[in-house]
């Protein structure tokens, strides 16, 4: 009788893990396709997702006068070279998704050229409990940019700066 209760709840506890993981798997994907999420929360949701380790949340500064976002991510890991590889990849999507094309770090729109976000990832020397560490920056414009002429050039000047 104590091995039947005990497979009940082992089973139970299974089923329960499943049904979590697909929920959180469903969530992750609403995370990275919609629309209205920025390119730092995306990559924040497929950071967290990519790892076992929780990764420690990192913030977003906004410069609100100069129409854009920083974020910086230190992503402890244990093959930097699958991961660069991967989020490369990833972030490629994330690009084409909004309707931009991806070249050297820059998205920008395909039609118009305008940047949307810049971004890299790198090595980084950082002790991560045996891990290795990598590092992803992202420089994204704010949203509703466009809706102010001096924001949107400010926006630009900063792009240039920066390679664009």
């Amino acid at each position: 009788m104590r091995s039947l209760k005990w497979k009940l709840m082992v089973h139970s506890m299974l089923v329960f893990s499943f049904l979590s993981s697909v929920c959180f798997n469903l969530a992750y994907a609403y995370d990275i396709n919609s629309a209205s999420s920025s390119v730092i929360t995306s990559t924040q949701a497929y950071i967290d997702h990519q790892t076992k380790v929780l990764q420690p949340e990192q913030n977003i500064v906004y410069h609100p006068t100069l129409g854009y976002m920083d974020y910086q991510q230190i992503w402890c890991n244990d093959d930097q070279l699958s991961i660069m590889s991967k989020y490369q990849h990833f972030i490629n999507h994330v690009c084409l998704e909004r309707g931009g094309i991806l070249t050297k770090n820059w998205c920008a729109l395909s039609d118009t050229r305008q940047p949307l976000f810049y971004t890299f990832i790198a090595n980084y020397d950082s002790s991560c409990r045996g891990n290795q560490a990598t590092i992803v920056h992202i420089t994204e414009m704010m949203p509703n940019t466009n809706n102010d002429a001096n924001i949107a050039r400010e926006w630009m000047k900063v792009a240039q700066s920066l390679g664009f």
